[in-house]
């Protein structure tokens, strides 16, 4: 649907008027270096990628995550690392985290998000984890990178960190509630969580998308393939409850508008719009293929004529689209409860 239900848009963090539609982007990719040849030494057997529809993914835990980890996809989550600084007046985080001494960052991709906080707080201790060797060899002291999957049992002690990050897990964690419980577990008293997630309904404000566009269709389809594969992107509305039934207290929600394209009247709004249609345009095939072909059953072929379509749809000044993020953090008691 192209104007699903969510948050009141009086609740936002920012709104973004519409101005006349400027694109100044540029097509093209992000870089061209194989982040693979300077990864820290882990195991070689991790580095034994699969290769499907001519896009590389983790071996390890196979099929667990949808998106591939090639040089492509990692360029997208560069650019969306820059986006969100930018939406987050070039903050990290929100939580009112005060002298981090122990820091996890789960699902850290590129090891971008952990290298800025070990940058920013060398006096904490920084651990990022992935399924996939992808981050840079050079990082600083403070920052350490390991290969794991966070939805299997954690052999860190317990309460051993004192601020625990998660951006952008969307799509990829079939049991929220309990990631969440380990993750309270994990952390000591007056702890902090703090997650950066993305919704993939597109929306419009001014009535400029249809139910029968390309990005309402998008939405449509992903909704579906997440319930079918068992780990549904709608979950993001439901983070925040969960958190808090998890026994955490503070909890607070702010939802922020990602507009799709330098269409907003805002100047900080149409910047993030720009790398946002960056993102989009970098991200869709890597994040269609795994579902549409694998859940879905589509052909290889009807997923990039859809893609396609969605890449040529990025382009059109006639409508103002945006989708929604939001950033929940809460803070485990100082006393536990008894």
């Amino acid at each position: 649907m192209a104007e699903g239900s969510g948050t009141n848009s009086s609740q936002y963090n920012n709104p973004i008027p519409v101005a006349d539609f400027d694109p100044d982007v540029d097509d093209s990719a992000y870089g061209d270096d194989d982040v693979l040849s300077d990864t820290t030494s882990i195991p070689s057997t991790i580095f034994r990628h699969r290769y499907e529809n001519g896009r590389r993914y983790h071996k390890f835990r196979e099929g667990e995550y949808y998106a591939p980890n090639d040089d492509q996809q990692n360029d997208q989550l560069d650019i969306a690392h820059h986006m969100f600084m930018i939406l987050l007046d070039n903050r990290l985080y929100l939580a009112p985290v005060e002298n981090p001494k122990k820091v996890l960052d789960l699902g850290c991709g590129t090891g971008i998000w952990a290298i800025d906080f070990a940058d920013e707080h060398p006096e904490a201790e920084v651990i990022g984890v992935d399924l996939s060797p992808i981050q840079p060899q050079f990082a600083p002291p403070n920052c350490k990178f390991e290969i794991d999957d966070v939805t299997s049992e954690w052999t860190y002690s317990p309460e051993s960190f004192d601020f625990i990050h998660i951006r952008t897990l969307y799509g990829s964690i079939a049991d929220w509630p309990k990631l969440y419980s380990e993750i309270y577990d994990h952390l000591e008293p007056g702890g902090w969580i703090n997650q950066l997630e993305l919704t993939i309904q597109f929306k419009s404000d001014d009535g400029t998308l249809t139910p029968d566009h390309i990005f309402s269709q998008w939405s449509d389809i992903f909704h579906e393939a997440g319930e079918k594969f068992g780990k549904s992107f709608k979950a993001v509305h439901d983070l925040k409850r969960w958190i808090g039934e998890t026994g955490f207290e503070d909890v607070h929600e702010v939802w922020y508008k990602l507009p799709v394209g330098p269409w907003s009247s805002d100047p900080k709004m149409k910047e993030v719009g720009r790398w946002n249609f960056l993102h989009c345009n970098q991200g869709a095939e890597g994040w269609a293929l795994f579902l549409l072909t694998r859940v879905m059953k589509w052909t290889a072929d009807e997923a990039k004529v859809f893609i396609a379509k969605f890449r040529q749809a990025l382009r059109d000044r006639s409508v103002h689209t945006y989708f929604e993020a939001v950033v929940i953090y809460g803070r485990k008691p100082l006393a536990k409860n008894v």
